[in-house]
């Protein structure tokens, strides 16, 4: 697949992050206390899907951005695409484990997971964001997204209400790809 396609899916896999995000963080509000709710209810499905489906777009995103700064990441952002986009594998494997087998083997598996997830997450994406800011493909901002994304999660956990600040967050990294979708890869690393 030509390089332009995959930053074109890559684009538009924020664009889906962004909008699920939004969205479960809209059904969490609509839902409150959800967490503590009942596992398999109507709403734990609906918020669950929309992080499923949101964590799916974020592994296409990375696919996108990681491609369009290839040659000029370096050892530091291909090592930290690496940590980023297992971390959110994982993640997502521990959604689709609560979603589909509703906890029925317990929890220890799926926190792992998710735990793991949220390690990758904070290391991964704070490095990826470091290496695209250095890498000067992307804007810089884009950079300084990516790291402020895992911080964004971690100062929001006690409250709802910033997913839909990450969502606005990958919907500015779907455009950074968007705009870069058609530059042939000789210019992608003289760009800015």
């Amino acid at each position: 697949m030509p390089t332009s396609r995959l930053v074109q899916w890559g684009a538009i896999g924020a664009v889906i992050a962004s909008v699920a995000w939004a969205v479960s963080d809209i059904l969490a509000l609509v839902f409150p206390g959800q967490e503590e709710g009942p596992t398999g209810s109507t709403s734990f499905y609906l918020i669950e899907s929309a992080d499923a489906i949101a964590e799916a777009g974020m592994l296409a995103a990375l696919i996108g951005l990681h491609v369009v700064q290839a040659r000029s990441l370096g050892r530091l952002g291909r090592v930290s695409f690496v940590v980023a986009f297992i971390g959110t594998a994982l993640v997502l494997v521990s959604t689709l484990w609560s979603v589909i087998l509703l906890y029925r083997f317990g929890t220890t598996v799926p926190g792992l997971l998710f735990g793991l997830g949220l390690l990758g997450w904070l290391v991964g994406f704070v490095l990826f964001g470091i290496a695209t800011f250095r890498a000067r493909v992307l804007p810089r901002w884009a950079g300084l997204l990516l790291v402020a994304y895992p911080l964004i999660l971690i100062a929001g956990v006690p409250l709802e209400g910033p997913l839909i600040l990450v969502g606005l967050l990958w919907l500015a990294l779907a455009y950074a790809l968007w705009t870069r979708r058609d530059l042939p890869a000789e210019q992608l690393s003289r760009v800015m």
